[in-house]
């Protein structure tokens, strides 16, 4: 039995990232259950070695709780399309696999109804039908398939009604088309993550609440190496002296550690340098074990 792609994420420590387009973010070692992927968002596994991308119109779910990465029209198609990662499995394996029929779930099985075909070189199509007891027979059935040089295939399963079959096909045509596969990797995602780009510009923002008195912390990240900070409190300056609150400027600089940085501060007035260590944890930024919120800084523009 196919093991499903989100199976195969929580098991085997898949580093899969998040990249949105135009726009860079920290690295993600898994995909975030409940977190909507959108048309054009790629999705990468440097553990699998492999790529893809969420094809225009439809958005990527790992819904909560469950094992199937689901991917979902943002139209008025009527359709769904399934991912799996099947392991120790090649083209010519999985092709015996479904003419034998594959099941589904417990009591239903995907039979093909006019044998397995060849998409290409590298991909195989089966139209099927779902067979047991509790099968919709008005379901059509469309999967692809499509694998690794190191020993996995990837299959897609589109269901439809027959009004929109043809529709939900072409959205997985172009996910499987997507799909790329590179040399696996252990590696970090934060190996080579540059942090000085990822701040650049940026604004790091934290507020709260202290006793009855509200706590703002707000630091702007220039691209020119100048720096305007607000602090109300001590803040992200906490263990310094006073001299750190209000409003100040002066230069930076990070260095990269993986994923974490040290931003040095130097200040207009004098004050000693300040050395601020920043860490990433499941895609967000902790100084000092206070989250802190990263942005578009509106006053280095």
């Amino acid at each position: 039995m196919s093991r499903p792609l989100t199976h195969t994420l929580a098991c085997v420590g898949l580093f899969i990232s998040l990249i949105a387009p135009a726009q860079q973010q920290l690295p993600s070692n898994r995909v975030k259950p409940a977190t909507m992927y959108h048309g054009g968002d790629t999705v990468r596994s440097p553990r699998l070695g492999l790529q893809t991308q969420i094809p225009p119109g439809w958005s990527g779910v790992l819904p909560r709780d469950t094992e199937i990465f689901l991917l979902m029209p943002e139209s008025n198609t009527v359709g769904e399309i399934y991912v799996a990662v099947n392991e120790n499995m090649d083209l010519e394996r999985q092709k015996k696999r479904w003419e034998a029929g594959t099941e589904l779930s417990p009591g239903l099985r995907l039979q093909p109804e006019n044998g397995i075909t060849n998409r290409g070189t590298d991909v195989i199509t089966v139209v099927g039908k779902v067979t047991g007891a509790n099968a919709n027979q008005q379901a059509r059935i469309y999967a692809e398939a499509k694998c690794s040089p190191v020993g996995f295939c990837v299959t897609y399963l589109a269901t439809s009604d027959a009004a929109h079959i043809e529709n939900v096909k072409i959205a997985l045509q172009t996910f499987v088309d997507n799909t790329v596969f590179q040399q696996p990797s252990n590696e970090s995602p934060y190996a080579r993550f540059n942090w000085k780009k990822f701040l650049d510009g940026k604004i790091l923002l934290a507020m709260g609440y202290d006793a009855n008195s509200k706590r703002i912390d707000e630091v702007d990240l220039c691209a020119d190496g100048s720096f305007r900070s607000d602090i109300t409190r001590t803040g992200i300056f906490k263990g310094q002296a006073k001299g750190y609150q209000g409003k100040k400027r002066g230069s930076w600089h990070v260095a990269s550690h993986g994923e974490k940085a040290v931003i040095t501060f130097t200040f207009e007035k004098k004050l000693p340098d300040v050395d601020i260590e920043l860490e990433a944890r499941d895609e967000e930024i902790y100084i000092k074990g206070t989250r802190y919120f990263v942005g578009e800084s509106e006053r280095c523009k």
